[in-house]
């Protein structure tokens, strides 16, 4: 066959390429050739016989690949050119080890796409070859013998006393296994690197990064990533519009359609078909639709994944899905530690997965359609009563529950944007199926006008309560009443934000949230008092209290010893804070802001019997008392209206950030510098402040502008401080007089700044 090939001068890599309907025209043009040229030459074929026997050695021989991949995939690759030469370029053609690549993204992305294209490219530059696709309703003894039976080219594979490993070592091949699901298909299918010859290729599409790290030692990782600048477009308009120009009664929508399907191949294909030749009135039914129902044929292609899920990994999936897309993960981590899922393997299981990714600043994001279809799922469980719908996120649904009070134990969490809506009451009854509530939470978004936000009326009866021992979360903005529900169930409940509310009272009487992790977000609440029970909340992580004016007494907080972090900014009526009897080893932030405290109690910064780097402010690493009223800094031992120093151990050793911009300090403690850690210093608007002690050397940013009062600098702290502010002394007058003293000390340190910073420091 080779000799009649050659002699006839025809390629059969052309019958490789072409589409299975013309191979039928490719023979009928071959036997017209083989005769001109027996009449031309006198010559016999070489083979005796019927021409049908002639043309049935070159169907075998075109065809005997069986799994031979037809060119119109090249044909629809539209948009993903690039896609194919970033590809090609991992594959490393030229490595003489047997290697495995690993095509990876979520459903619909175009992974199978791509790796039929490379195949049809490559898969005559290979002894053998093997494109394994529908591996889900196979099993492995069937596609063990589909392999070596397409790899060898023949049927007669005894499997019983065959090894994969065994029979492809010394053959040069080029494997693809489409859309594996399961480790147990590469274990079978391709073991090791070993298990081929030199210069094997292999090469697995999935959905599922994890698998393709567990299948060999480095093995190259491509991710598919959605179709941008314009490619998305190119790839509608092949579709939609068989790349004709785009009629002018549907070039708006065309923009809408195409923003819906974010880039997804998939569903720019399934919609650019389903509007082929179709009038401006199907493009408006069609987005209306879109916006109420999911297209089945992307939500089939998408759910495949979310069926693959673990139960805790499908719970994460919806809660972000529903309630979390967008927020920042450390803190949905938080909340979702405090519900008992398995959260570390959960999140990065699903970012293996294509299903969720992590921004640069660290936000939980999800492709739209992926999301879309999370709320699908939740909604198939009853398509007519949200009342049995495990999340609850659109106003008319949860405004259905409410007013219907059909909420039932399927009910997990409910997050309302009250935001549009006038009136809501809550009752006793209102809660009283959802036995299983975790998560709730009220707000409002999308305002700008302060005051329209109060127009919601919220209504709530004096037996209203939630009756779920499985609260984790509350959150509600505005809650309208004095103080918390009066039977709030606490055996689980963690995280608690009560932002803009009326509650002059957290609780009453007392009450032991032996979980709770958050009081958060509490600002501008009538709060009068809180209960002394808040002071032994031993889990208590946070407690935020900005911005309420009417507090002056906090009580003890001798049992917060997980405490890290307490803000009471713009605490103005606030003069003292409480003492605490005990280390409190995790605190790493303190805002006192805008309070009136003049000083903090000694034992806040050391104990009886102190240790070197002992005390409750030794792990703080941002301290801010901006605007306040202190005047006596937490140093162990240093009294600064006292000359009797006896020490020189200091608090706040950890602190990396120190605000004491616009108190009235007087003097920094001369061994500021003590502090190793220290990176940044603000004392501007200080006008009282006449000196500035060395500072540690690793200080950064240094700012004290307006100190009115500055008149001594040491040339260190000149030295170590000249990375802040080119106007790092700006209206500091009094050092006017020191500016010739300081010249030599300038020019030592000019080469590391600009010349510029230092005369707009100086020159007045």
């Amino acid at each position: 066959m080779d000799f009649w090939l050659k002699t006839l001068s025809i390629d059969v890599s052309d019958f490789h390429c072409s589409p299975f309907g013309m191979i039928g025209n490719a023979i009928t043009r071959i036997l017209k050739a083989v005769r001109k040229w027996g009449s031309e030459s006198r010559a016999a074929l070489p083979h005796q016989g019927s021409e049908t026997r002639f043309i049935d050695e070159i169907v075998t021989d075109i065809s005997k690949d069986s799994n031979c991949v037809s060119s119109t995939y090249e044909k629809n690759l539209v948009g993903m050119d690039s896609c194919i030469t970033e590809l090609e370029s991992l594959l490393c053609m030229e490595s003489t080890k047997a290697r495995m690549v690993g095509i990876w993204g979520m459903g619909g992305i175009g992974k199978t796409t791509l790796a039929k294209v490379i195949y049809e490219r490559l898969s005559r530059q290979f002894e053998g070859h093997c494109f394994l696709e529908g591996l889900k309703s196979t099993s492995m003894d069937k596609l063990k013998a589909d392999l070596l039976s397409r790899v060898f080219e023949t049927k007669d594979i005894n499997m019983e006393f065959t090894s994969i490993e065994a029979k492809l070592r010394s053959k040069k091949v080029l494997i693809v296994i489409d859309d594996v699901n399961h480790q147990s298909i590469l274990e079978t299918l391709v073991g090791e690197h070993t298990w081929f010859g030199p210069q094997s290729l292999i090469i697995i599409t999935t959905r599922d990064k994890h698998l393709i790290t567990m299948g060999g030692v480095d093995p190259i990782i491509y991710e598919v990533k959605v179709l941008k600048d314009g490619k998305d477009i190119e790839l509608f308009n092949h579709y939609a519009f068989k790349n004709n120009p785009v009629p002018g009664d549907v070039r708006e929508f065309s923009k809408h359609i195409i923003s819906y399907a974010q880039g997804l191949p998939s569903a720019l294909n399934v919609l650019g078909c389903s509007l082929c030749g179709r009038d401006k009135e199907y493009w408006i039914e069609m987005l209306s639709r879109l916006k109420k129902i999911p297209n089945g044929e992307i939500q089939e292609v998408l759910e495949i994944s979310f069926d693959g899920l673990e139960d805790n990994e499908k719970q994460i999936f919806l809660d972000i899905a529903c309630f979390f897309k967008g927020s920042e993960q450390t803190f949905v981590r938080k909340i979702f530690k405090s519900c008992g899922f398995f959260v570390v393997s959960g999140i990065e299981d699903l970012i293996d997965k294509s299903l969720i990714t992590i921004s640069d600043n660290n936000i939980l994001e999800m492709h739209d359609l992926l999301q879309e279809m999370g709320w699908h799922v939740v909604h198939k469980a009853s398509f007519k009563e949200p009342g049995k719908h495990s999340r609850l996120w659109e106003l008319n649904d949860i405004s259905h529950v409410l007013k219907c009070e059909t909420g039932g134990e399927e009910v997990e969490g409910i997050f309302l944007n009250s935001f549009g809506l006038e009136e809501m009451s809550f009752t006793g009854k209102t809660f009283s199926q959802m036995t299983n509530l975790r998560l709730f939470k009220i707000y409002q978004s999308n305002l700008w006008n302060t005051e329209e936000k109060m127009k919601c009326k919220l209504h709530i009866s004096d037996d209203f309560k939630f009756n779920s021992d499985e609260l984790r979360y509350l959150y509600w903005d505005k809650y309208p009443c004095e103080s918390l529900p009066f039977d709030l169930r606490y055996k689980n409940f963690a995280h608690l934000f009560m932002p803009h509310s009326h509650l002059t009272q957290l609780w009453e009487g007392q009450k032991v949230f032996g979980n709770l992790e958050f009081v958060d977000r509490m600002y501008k609440l009538n709060l009068l008092e809180i209960h002394p029970s808040i002071g032994y909340l031993s889990k208590l992580i946070l407690l935020d209290l900005e911005n309420c004016i009417n507090l002056e007494h906090l009580p003890s907080i001798c049992g917060l010893v997980s405490l890290q972090t307490l803000i009471l900014s713009g605490c103005s009526n606030l003069k003292k804070l409480p003492e605490v009897s005990q280390y409190m080893p995790y605190s790493s932030k303190l805002d006192l802001d805008g309070t009136t405290l003049t000083d903090l109690p000694t034992c806040w910064s050391e104990h009886e019997n102190v240790q070197e780097n002992s005390g409750n402010l030794d792990n703080i690493d941002e301290f801010n008392s901006y605007d306040s009223t202190i005047k006596q800094l937490p140093f162990s031992s240093v009294v600064l209206r006292s000359p009797r120093f006896t020490s020189p151990h200091c608090a706040l050793t950890s602190l990396t950030h120190w605000n004491l911009s616009g108190t009235p300090i007087i003097h920094l403690p001369w061994n500021l510098e003590r502090l190793s850690r220290l990176q940044r210093l603000e004392v501007t608007n200080c006008t009282r402040l006449q000196a500035l002690p060395v500072l540690p050397s690793s200080i950064e940013l240094l700012y004290a502008s307006n100190c009115t009062s500055l008149e001594l600098i040491s040339l260190e702290s000149l030295c170590n401080g000249f990375g802040g502010s080119s106007d790092l002394f700006g209206n500091c007058f009094k050092l006017r007089k020191y500016q010739s003293e300081m010249e030599y000390a300038v020019q030592s340190v000019a080469s590391h700044i600009k010349p510029t910073a230092w005369r707009s420091i100086y020159d007045y």
